[in-house]
């Protein structure tokens, strides 16, 4: 069933002092905000995402212990960092978990497939891991803005599992509206029915003629319009959204309290990675002393993170379409925050390598940053024929139903030889992310059977009207024109439903 609109509570606003972490951007240009100031916004002023202050920063959360929920972690992760009571924070997560895994506990299921643990965090109501800091962010925004009186607008863009999270978590919302980008024939059919037939008047849902990295570059355009952004309170749900990435640090940490309730063994994750913001999850349970060993980041084809982390290598290469649409990134912002926490927060070395990037020139990170990046992190990049390949060995040896985002982690772990190798002397726990009903295509093409993707929330979709409006490709003389062209076509957009003028077309 869908989740209920998150509702405002005076004692979460009542309760909500500055937070005693403070936040600056990572590449150094603002400091000294509070958790409200960065939840309602999207980039730093100075294109830099915001981090905490590290001096500002817990190093351990006090109180954890195998018996608790994954509300009740998140939680204690959320007070400090937000400046929220506990026992509000606990409301929080307890009404955005509620749905996942049907109701019941654990919200998260850990499942043996073999020999290997599994972790299934696409249990929520679209999916996809997604859900997890989507359904807790709509909450923190609705709760904020309703303790203010005030309405912000969120723009956000998909690579397929983000948007749909994103609508269904502020769908009903009277305090946020949502324009969302997905690109044509880039996300699966699932994913897109997920996004079309939401009827909700605060959703504006736009189909785009073009890719996800070119999406994300034309939204930070919109996002350095500070004008724009003061004057219609605009905000991104993605994952350059702090809140976001602090979030999903609670599932590692109830993760690592379920499989190594001593400590005494570290906890390795391999994590299907597209943008690094479900792995920056991971990276910061580890600095707020979870029994996190080993990060692996298991790729497609759209491998910037893998060579990042292999090599140093941030240099961005043409976006790729993969059977993992979700992970179709070649822009992985993320990757900025790891470097600030790797670098002990040299925001002035973040700031250079990052303008080099963005002028499009091939960028080496330093060998001493790239030691400290591979400390904790291993990587890989999987083909489609590996992906669509794990697929079926897992189905024919264990009768377990992979997604195609999943599998890229799962073949990770059972096929190459280097994560084998870190993940040596600890617990390993393979995190899937998605559920299989949302990728038919990918099913159908490692020919699984077709009632692996047989969930009564995704045939429910079929019989819903569609309606979207167009993002075209403008056919400009260069890709930045294009970029420009679409990102005043967003704030057209946003301008024309604030004077009650917009309107969304009918699908085909």
């Amino acid at each position: 069933p869908p989740s209920a609109a998150p509702k405002p509570s005076p004692s979460v606003v009542a309760a909500a002092m500055p937070s005693r972490v403070r936040y600056q951007s990572t590449r150094g240009g603002v400091h000294g905000l509070d958790f409200s100031d960065i939840l309602l916004s999207a980039y730093a002023p100075d294109g830099g995402l915001f981090v905490p202050e590290l001096s500002t920063m817990p190093n351990h959360i006090a109180g954890l212990h195998p018996g608790m929920t994954l509300a009740q972690v998140t939680a204690r992760v959320l007070e400090p960092f937000t400046g929220i009571a506990l026992a509000d924070c606990e409301e929080i997560c307890a009404a955005a978990f509620l749905s996942f895994n049907n109701g019941l506990e654990p919200a998260l299921p850990l499942v043996r497939a073999g020999r290997r643990l599994l972790l299934e965090t696409g249990a929520g109501p679209t999916l996809a891991f997604k859900d997890i800091g989507q359904q807790v962010v709509a909450r923190l925004l609705n709760h904020v803005l309703g303790g203010r009186g005030e309405r912000a607008t969120i723009v956000v863009e998909t690579s397929g599992d983000t948007g749909p999270a994103a609508i269904e978590a502020v769908r009903g919302c009277e305090a946020v509206r949502i324009f969302c980008l997905y690109p044509e024939g880039r996300v699966s059919r699932v994913q897109e029915l997920q996004m079309v037939t939401v009827d909700s008047p605060n959703v504006f849902v736009y189909r785009t003629e073009g890719d996800t990295d070119e999406q994300a570059e034309a939204l930070k355009r919109v996002f350095e319009d500070a004008a724009f952004m003061r004057r219609h309170s605009v905000c991104s749900i993605n994952s350059i959204n702090w809140a976001r990435v602090l979030v999903q640090a609670g599932y590692y940490l109830w993760a690592c309290q379920q499989v190594s309730p001593a400590s005494d063994r570290p906890v390795h994750f391999v994590v299907p990675t597209g943008a690094f913001g479900n792995a920056a999850g991971g990276l910061l349970a580890k600095r707020l002393g979870g029994a996190v060993g080993r990060i692996v980041c298991a790729t497609n084809s759209n491998d910037v993170v893998h060579r990042t982390i292999s090599r140093g290598d941030m240099s961005m290469r043409a976006n790729q379409q993969t059977v993992s649409p979700a992970m179709d990134i070649q822009f992985a912002y993320n990757v900025e925050r790891l470097l600030y926490f790797c670098s002990g927060g040299d925001a002035t070395a973040v700031a250079a390598l990052m303008a080099t990037l963005e002028a499009d020139r091939a960028v080496a990170l330093p060998p001493p940053l790239l030691h400290a990046v591979q400390d904790t992190f291993v990587s890989c990049a999987v083909s489609d024929a590996q992906t669509l390949q794990t697929m079926r060995e897992v189905w024919a040896a264990d009768g377990y139903a992979l997604d195609p985002h999943s599998a890229i982690g799962v073949h990770a772990l059972d096929h190459v030889e280097s994560v084998r190798a870190a993940c040596e002397g600890g617990r390993v726990v393979c995190v899937l992310t998605a559920h299989p009903a949302k990728f038919e295509e990918a099913v159908a093409a490692a020919g699984l059977p077709a009632a692996v993707c047989s969930d009564p929330r995704v045939a429910a979709l079929e019989r819903k009207p569609k309606k979207f409006r167009r993002l075209r490709d403008p056919k400009a003389a260069s890709r930045q024109l294009k970029l420009e062209a679409w990102a005043s076509e967003v704030k057209r957009a946003v301008e024309a439903e604030a004077a009650g003028e917009a309107v969304v077309e009918a699908a085909e």
